[in-house]
């Protein structure tokens, strides 16, 4: 074997590799991985087998220790990953997306050295965010824009606190004035639309065709989050007081379904129920009695609010494909469907009128998301003049000013609409003329 071939010795993942290169011996670790997935690995020589090993250990060490090699070779990735590790007071999806936010920042700054990052830098990315093309052809929202560079500002917080630098470059960054459509990404029915889709969702539920609208229902009467609406047991609603309490959530996570905490403290809340959603639940717990009886032996015990036909926990996705099943019934040429075989065979026959009417009433409605049915809560109940503190608490917002900016186009509206002018003008002015005539 040539001096210069690799001869290597199996080790663990994570462990490293030592080979001879010459007179020397060379080393690569594998640390992790960064925010985009790709390997964070080191490298280097050294004179013997020994010091090699040393190296390499003192480069593991470092980073378990949260210093990345010397300070002086950290670059901005590297950084963010260890930063992300630091967050252990989140969740795996909330931190998932601290990194997704993060990725739109590091595409432009990712690999600079964290102490070559300067304010002119981080001004040039939030330029070039603002400008960036999202989905649906649409620009990077402001809301977007401002979650991406508070975490920008956590990391090279972190980066000072760990005395890698000494001032934070993000001091002197400031979210622009950008001219956002900040609306766009709040899809919101307007009330006429809201009244036909619980029409339309109502009547498919009696009908048997859509089990599931009382949990579609309390995203659109009480703004409930779909991990909420899907979290929810019997014992967490009390019909006799009219109340529903927030204490965990199922939510998709990068392990799968998971069942835990509201997302935030102010997000476990009792409510107090509106006598159209308390009126729903009672018919639903009529509806699930049925269908345990049915079940027998077979149905599970768990106590959950919108059970699978088994009594087991429903998967989240189902409640999108509800609200997919009822849009499509929003279609006006859907009411000339109703020949042998169509789904309107399903319908009974003392409902079917009723469910043309509704179904004609006007346009198909825009596709929207179970979350769109919380938006279009929030937006209503602002309209109906609830003061936005209540709107706030019901949506499970840390404050009345999350509420404000999400909202503000629609309380802009209605302050617009209240004008009072205490000093209207005279329906004819005199003209300066005929004032100097008198």
């Amino acid at each position: 074997m040539t001096g210069g071939e690799r001869k290597t010795k199996a080790r663990g993942n994570g462990e490293g590799t030592v080979w001879k290169e010459g007179d020397l011996y060379r080393w690569q670790v594998t640390l992790g991985y960064n925010t985009a997935g790709k390997r964070i690995t080191r490298s280097g020589r050294a004179d013997s087998k020994k010091a090699a090993h040393d190296a390499m250990n003192k480069v593991q060490a470092d980073y378990s220790r949260g210093l990345i090699g010397e300070p002086d070779k950290v670059i901005v990735e590297d950084f963010a990953a260890r930063w992300l590790r630091r967050q252990h007071d989140v969740t795996p999806r909330t931190a998932k997306k601290y990194g997704q936010e993060l990725g739109y920042a590091l595409e432009h700054i990712g690999s600079m050295r964290l102490q070559d990052v300067r304010p002119h830098h981080l001004k040039d990315v939030v330029a070039r965010l603002a400008a960036r093309e999202m989905r649906n052809d649409t620009r990077m929202s402001r809301s977007t824009l401002g979650r991406t560079l508070t975490r920008l500002r956590g990391v090279f917080k972190e980066a000072v606190a760990d005395q890698i630098i000494y001032v934070n470059p993000m001091d002197g960054v400031k979210l622009p004035k950008i001219s956002v459509n900040e609306t766009a990404s709040v899809k919101a029915l307007s009330p006429d639309q809201a009244a036909r889709l619980h029409g339309i969702g109502l009547t498919l539920y009696d009908a048997g065709l859509c089990r599931l609208w009382p949990a579609l229902f309390l995203s659109l009467g009480m703004g409930l989050r779909r991990g909420e609406v899907m979290g929810l047991k019997w014992a967490d609603v009390d019909l006799d007081r009219g109340t529903l309490r927030i204490r965990q959530t199922r939510v998709m996570d990068v392990q799968g379904i998971v069942t835990g905490n509201p997302k935030t403290t102010n997000s476990r809340r009792e409510l107090h129920m509106p006598a159209s959603v308390s009126a729903l639940l009672r018919r639903h717990r009529v509806a699930q009695d049925a269908e345990r009886a049915t079940a027998g032996p077979e149905w599970q015990s768990g106590g959950v609010l919108f059970a699978t036909a088994l009594g087991e926990w429903t998967h989240p996705d189902n409640l999108n494909r509800a609200l997919s099943a009822v849009l499509s019934w929003t279609e006006p040429t859907r009411a000339a469907q109703d020949g042998q075989g169509s789904v309107w065979t399903r319908v009974p026959r003392d409902l079917r009128d009723a469910l043309k009417v509704a179904v004609v009433a006007g346009e198909r409605l825009p596709d929207i998301s179970p979350h769109d049915l919380r938006h279009t809560y929030a937006t209503l109940a602002l309209r109906h003049g609830v003061p936005v503190e209540v709107v706030s608490k019901n949506l499970g917002h840390g404050s009345p000013a999350i509420t404000l900016t999400v909202y503000r186009h629609v309380l802009d509206d209605e302050l617009r609409a209240t004008v009072v002018d205490l000093f209207p003008a005279p329906a004819v002015l005199p003209s300066p003329a005929a004032a100097v005539l008198n």
